[in-house]
């Protein structure tokens, strides 16, 4: 009777088991050189390379060539489905896109899923030459990614950073405390060639590290294909961030909303000061680090953690 009874509740049991899709196994980290990060993907079955950006949102952005040799502008794909369209909103500064997107689906390494791809009028400037476009750091199905840079020498340090996307921005961050006062955020974007800070973000950097602005207000690009103003903050103490030495980084005062402390002027220039209240990064402390002090690291390192896919940790080695 018992053996009958288990039988029968495998035989109930056998359609549902069969159902199930088997769990793939997990794919071995993916090593790239830190100089051209790029991959190999398909987009609807068509083959691309996309540059990994590790500053990325989650979203996949073409150039303009990419999306008209996809025909990405057609209503519906391969396999006669119709495409879902939208428009990504995001504020840089005192200045608001509206990037056109569709939603995709997207092959890497034989893993395949459902991904936003956007289409800006620009080719985004974090890609690498050759490549079709970039691909932010979460999207990829690898769940350890590293890229190098150089061969590591007995003097780098080893700094692990728990990491996890942003309150305001869904780039993948993480949160370093400083001397004194309330840590600040940090970004990695080694394929850009400064680091750029907010004002929240630089009057603490300024604070702790004794620093000035100096020079005429530069135009920086910062993201989506516009550039902001920005003039340069040159600190006298350089400070250690994650085990990379930041002596000099962009700030956007121009995009200042008068809620934080200015750093101090060491040409005394008055104009340059921001009194308007349309600015987008009130009490935002945010550093983009890009190459200027990552360039200088052996290798950066993502690890995605295996409870929560939308966290992880980063390592440098620096």
């Amino acid at each position: 009777m018992r053996f009958a009874r288990l039988s029968l509740l495998l035989a109930l049991a056998a359609p549902a088991l069969a159902a199930r899709k088997p769990v793939p196994p997990p794919l071995p980290p993916l090593v790239l050189p830190g100089a051209a990060p790029v991959i190999e993907a398909q987009i609807d079955g068509q083959p691309v390379r996309l540059t990994v950006d590790f500053g990325s949102d989650p979203l996949i952005m073409l150039g303009p060539a990419a999306v008209a040799r996809l025909n990405l502008a057609a209503d519906t794909r391969a396999d006669g489905n119709t495409v879902d369209r939208g428009r990504f909103r995001v504020a840089v500064g005192q200045v608001s896109v509206a990037v056109p997107y569709s939603e995709e689906q997207v092959s890497i390494a034989g893993r395949s899923a459902s991904v936003r791809v956007l289409a800006p009028a620009t080719a985004p400037t974090e890609a690498v030459a050759g490549s079709d476009g970039v691909i932010g750091l979460r999207l990829l199905p690898h769940d350890g990614v590293r890229l190098d840079f150089r061969p590591r020498q007995p003097s780098d340090q080893v700094v692990t950073v728990a990491a996890e996307p942003g309150a305001r921005s869904s780039s993948t961050k993480f949160d370093w405390p400083l001397p004194k006062g309330i840590a600040i955020e940090v970004e990695l974007h080694p394929l850009r060639p400064v680091s750029v800070a907010s004002v929240a973000a630089a009057s603490r950097l300024a604070d702790v590290g004794n620093g000035k602005l100096f020079g005429p207000p530069r135009r920086v690009l910062i993201g989506f294909g516009v550039a902001r103003p920005v003039r340069s903050l040159v600190l006298d103490r350089p400070l250690a961030i994650a085990g990379v030495t930041v002596t000099t980084v962009d700030v956007r005062l121009f995009d200042w909303a008068g809620k934080a402390e200015l750093p101090p002027d060491a040409e005394g220039d008055e104009a340059a000061l921001v009194t308007g209240k349309r600015g987008r990064q009130r009490g935002w402390p945010i550093l983009k680090l890009g190459r200027d002090a990552l360039g200088r690291c052996a290798s950066i390192s993502w690890q995605r953690n295996a409870n929560d896919p939308e966290r992880g940790r980063f390592e440098l080695i620096c």
